[in-house]
């Protein structure tokens, strides 16, 4: 295997070979830096994951409740009220017939013995039923629509069938859970460049320190010679350094904290009668968030070192 190495890197030309060197050895010298530093490197890594754990909490909250609507039963179905007058023969053609069409996924009819048997369940009063000789109740069906957006067009649609008495549906609760995701929607968008800029700020502040205390040396190898992008190397490479240990941090942080409010949840979901589960972080979003957090750590230490390479006129 090492053979095998060694032909390819000798196939490749010089120049590669000698840039490759540099960049890897720019990499692992800035990562034993902030070895030598634990306790600054470890404070400045727990601001970085504090600053983007609050973003990243939020969007999993707004994911985890734009998903809650799929783990409710029947919260996005419309009750279909028949006539008194229409038998058991019609409401099941009916029934039959709206299932057939597209917007709907399902239909479920609830016979007025059904109904009276739930009803009578639910407030405690099976011997008072019991004695009812006449049901008053008429046929329900409770349709489930294909999606939530569909809901009035489609309750003026079955409004118009012939047997219908009334359609109820509360799209109240609809609007108001809309209206709450796009607001924290909107709050995790600003919060996360918020926070994105403190991310920058923050390794570009800790880059600025090391810059200061190695100051002296970047002068000497300026003035033997050394490149702009040579000096601003290894403080670059401490910089993708710093972000990718935040967004980890962070990442685990998030994860713990969805741990601890497992339990909570599936207590609140079983008042509902509900199975209630947090969704975890995925996969998708954890690489943009450590790749993310990397980028930023490079973007605040480029900003850092060139500041200071025009002060020294290099």
């Amino acid at each position: 295997m090492t053979t095998r190495l060694r032909t390819a890197d000798s196939r490749l030309p010089g120049g590669i070979r000698a840039w490759g060197r540099r960049h890897a050895f720019s990499l692992l010298s800035s990562l034993g830096t902030l070895v030598r530093q634990p306790i600054a490197s470890a404070m400045t890594v727990m601001v970085l994951a504090v600053a983007l754990c609050l973003p990243t909490g939020l969007w999993v909250a707004l994911d985890n409740a734009s998903h809650l609507g799929q783990d409710w039963e029947h919260l996005d179905t419309l009750s279909v009220f028949l006539d008194g007058g229409v038998d058991d023969q019609q409401a099941m053609r009916l029934s039959s017939r709206l299932s057939a069409w597209d917007e709907i996924t399902a239909v479920d009819p609830i016979s007025p013995s059904e109904g009276l048997s739930e009803l009578a369940g639910q407030m405690g009063l099976g011997e008072a039923v019991a004695a009812i000789e006449d049901n008053p109740l008429p046929w329900v069906l409770e349709v489930t629509p294909m999606t939530a957006s569909v809901l009035p067009e489609l309750a003026r649609r079955l409004q118009r069938e012939e047997g219908v008495e009334s359609v109820i549906v509360d799209l109240q609760w609809l609007e108001r859970l809309a209206a709450m995701i796009e607001v924290i929607r909107q709050l995790t968008i600003l919060l996360a460049l918020l926070f994105a800029a403190a991310v920058a700020f923050v390794v570009g502040n800790t880059i600025r320190m090391d810059i200061h205390n190695r100051r002296e040396e970047i002068e000497v190898m300026a003035l033997v010679g050394a490149t702009r992008g040579f000096i601003r190397r290894p403080f670059l490479y401490s910089g993708l350094w710093y972000g990718l240990a935040g967004g980890l941090l962070a990442w685990v942080l998030v994860r713990l904290a969805l741990v601890v409010l497992a339990g909570p949840v599936e207590v609140l979901g079983g008042t509902y009668d509900a199975e209630l589960g947090l969704r975890p972080l995925s996969p998708r979003l954890s690489l943009a968030l450590v790749l993310g957090s990397g980028a930023l750590g490079v973007i605040g230490s480029w900003l850092a070192v060139d500041r200071h390479l025009r002060r020294i006129q290099l």
